[in-house]
């Protein structure tokens, strides 16, 4: 969950950098969040939870894809990877799992 609020307290941060586990930690926790909105919608018919959600969401999620962009020593705008026809979403899952190319010293930190 740390790595859930993280990304919501830096949802307008579009600079510095975003590691793996925070990207996919975060990506975890808002599916099933997205889930149980969607059973919600489902079952007691509430469809602007999860409307309100995912446009609550959108700015935080690419501020955080940009920042894992960075990372990996890309600009941000390779998240636009994405919407290349049929290999762009398997591309960008690729980037997304890449280690970062950031210098760590000896204790595992980040230069």
């Amino acid at each position: 969950m740390y790595f859930y609020w993280l990304a919501w307290q830096r949802g307008l941060d579009f600079s510095g950098h975003s590691s793996r586990r925070e990207f996919w930690m975060f990506v975890i926790v808002h599916m099933a969040v997205s889930m149980v909105l969607i059973a919600l919608d489902v079952g007691f018919s509430l469809p602007w939870f999860d409307v309100l959600y995912s446009v609550a969401s959108f700015i935080p999620l690419v501020a955080l894809i940009v920042r894992r962009m960075h990372d990996i020593g890309k600009s941000g705008l390779w998240g636009l990877v994405f919407f290349i026809p049929a290999i762009g979403p398997f591309w960008f899952t690729y980037l997304l799992s890449q280690q970062s190319s950031l210098p760590i010293n000896n204790r595992g930190l980040l230069l």
